[in-house]
């Protein structure tokens, strides 16, 4: 989920190219209908990217009649911004950022895609290997690490710990990348830390640490974590483009519930070895849009004050 789904160190060298797991035929009637055949996606370097990585490796945008260019932006405040500025056709973020621009005005926005949702040890806190905490009702008091407060990084930590009787008002927050995580809590910068994967695995693997609380369980199972958006003008602008992008993102969302189409991808754009790739829990994907889902999201963000109020998500939506 802004800068809550942010990789390691921010790279370029994203997958461009096709054809490297496997063609596919050409959608007859697809190509040459669209608007606007080259697009620029804005993404960040995670996990959740895994079908579009798919989807361009495959062709399957190419079956639509779209070239895709994959641009690496600094965070998903970035895509927004770059959005708004006409650098990005569609950008990639966690849904916070997406919402609270809409609802603040900073942006008319359209949710084009769903992508990744909260699976079972997808978004977890983890102590230090030595530390005496052993569960999310041990942080009153306590200083956790998040890449950045309003996001779904300190957002599903606060409702899990107030789920467990905890008050969030007692918590304290330290933000950084979650490259920076496994390093702070080994020298005790932080006491826990929120992470996604595949740091909680990398932090498992190189230092001990050990999780002591799944935060996509209870009322955050499921939960949407990051989307795909366009401006409602570039929208209105562009259906056929954008209904194109729309078709290739459900093919590939389909895929990349296989496993062996993802893990293979993982030391390549989510740059992590082999090994921590095969012990990666992947979160859950899927393209179709619910209303109803993404409301979860808004009202979370309005429990915890990063929204003045209710904010309702349908005219974002695009069907």
């Amino acid at each position: 989920m802004g800068r809550y789904f942010l990789i390691m160190a921010l790279v370029a060298g994203m997958l461009t190219g096709c054809g490297a797991l496997g063609g596919s035929k050409p959608d007859s009637g697809s190509s040459g209908q669209v608007e606007q055949t080259t697009i620029t996606v804005a993404v960040l370097t995670t996990v959740e990217t895994a079908p579009l990585q798919l989807a361009v490796r495959n062709g399957y945008f190419r079956d639509q009649g779209l070239d895709v260019k994959v641009a690496v932006a600094a965070s998903g405040q970035a895509t927004v911004t770059g959005m708004i500025n006409g650098e990005y056709d569609v950008g990639y973020s966690s849904y916070p950022p997406i919402i609270a621009a809409q609802a603040k005005k900073a942006a008319d926005l359209r949710l084009v895609a769903d992508n990744s949702f909260a699976a079972p040890n997808t978004a977890v806190v983890v102590k230090p290997a030595q530390s005496p905490l052993s569960s999310i009702k041990d942080l009153a008091g306590k200083t956790v690490a998040v890449t950045a407060r309003g996001t779904l990084s300190d957002l599903m930590v606060k409702s899990t710990f107030a789920t467990n009787g905890g008050d969030p008002n007692t918590l304290k927050w330290v933000e950084m990348p979650f490259g920076d995580m496994t390093a702070a809590l080994q020298r005790g910068q932080v006491d826990a830390a929120m992470m996604v994967e595949p740091f909680a695995t990398f932090a498992h693997r190189t230092t001990g640490a050990t999780v002591i609380a799944d935060l996509a369980t209870g009322p955050l199972k499921d939960l949407p974590f990051t989307a795909y958006a366009a401006t409602a003008k570039f929208v209105a602008d562009h259906p056929k483009t954008i209904a194109a992008f729309q078709k290739a993102m459900r093919r590939a969302a389909s895929e990349a519930a296989d496993r062996s189409k993802i893990e293979p991808l993982l030391p390549e754009y989510a740059k992590v070895d082999k090994e921590t790739a095969a012990q990666t829990n992947l979160p859950g994907f899927r393209s179709a849009l619910d209303a109803g889902r993404v409301q979860s999201v808004a009202d979370l963000m309005t429990r915890f004050g990063v929204l003045p109020g209710p904010f309702d998500v349908r005219p974002m939506v695009l069907s």
